[in-house]
């Protein structure tokens, strides 16, 4: 399975990776609420190994 990194866009416009979960929904989706409550008012978003971004908060 493959694993998705989930990052924000920090204030120097440089995207961070925080977590890296497995390509799957549920994981995503939560990981993604997880990284905006602890970066408020920055994007977070999710990229897959080929840097596809598979979804954006």
């Amino acid at each position: 399975m493959d694993q998705v990194q989930v990052q924000y866009l920090s204030r120097t416009g440089n995207w961070t990776t925080v977590m890296v979960v497995q390509n799957l929904s549920p994981n995503i989706a939560i990981a993604l609420q997880q990284v905006a409550r602890g970066h408020p008012g920055c994007r977070v978003r999710a990229v897959d190994g080929a840097n596809r971004v598979v979804d954006m908060l």
